[in-house]
């Protein structure tokens, strides 16, 4: 993304895209003072990124005696988040994103990653823009706090779940109820060995 035409798509409010400055800031220790990485330079992520955070997300458990891999969603995002920060700036010294792990970006105050959660959405969102998938009106509501006319909130109720919960209050045994999804197989006598 060209850093030099997003500032006409984004808010007023916000000088820099790609730059954020957080409250509390990195803390990294660094010849015996505790530095404190108060700016972060931003990117867009790409298809690489999101390998390389499958990758950081994936852990080896032992599951009666086996051994599995699991890939979790909340690592995943978090490990997304990570790979869209580019570096961590402070008095002129770089942390760059080849040194930053999850143990070491696990040091931000909730609050920072809230920050750079929220900007990581602007940038998605910006790049919606470009793309054309959203509208520069649909994206300066959003920014301002508002819904696009016309969007449905969520959760929508479709298919199977439409349903949900509208025949509270009925009396209906279980295999009555099962009759719904299986047909009057639910209601026939059984036959067989279990008869």
């Amino acid at each position: 993304m060209n850093p030099q035409s997003t500032p006409t798509v984004v808010s007023s409010s916000i000088d820099d895209l790609f730059a954020l400055t957080l409250v509390d800031g990195l803390p990294v220790e660094s010849g015996g003072k505790l530095l404190r990485y108060r700016t972060v330079k931003m990117r867009e992520t790409t298809v690489a990124d999101e390998r390389i955070a499958a990758r950081l997300a994936e852990r080896v458990v032992s599951v009666g005696g086996a051994s599995k891999l699991l890939v979790s969603d909340s690592d995943f995002r978090y490990a997304m988040t990570m790979r869209h920060c580019d570096s961590f700036e402070c008095d002129g010294t770089k942390l760059p994103q080849a040194v930053l792990d999850l143990d070491i970006f696990g040091k931000l105050s909730p609050h920072d990653l809230q920050l750079i959660e929220e900007r990581v959405v602007l940038i998605a969102l910006v790049a919606q823009v470009r793309y054309g998938v959203i509208s520069q009106e649909e994206f300066d509501q959003f920014a301002a706090g508002r819904m696009p006319a016309g969007t449905a909130t969520s959760p929508q109720p479709v298919g199977q779940a439409a349903n949900v919960g509208s025949n509270d209050g009925l009396d209906q045994s279980g295999p009555a109820l099962l009759t719904d999804f299986t047909g009057d197989v639910a209601n026939s006598t059984p036959s067989g060995r279990g008869a």
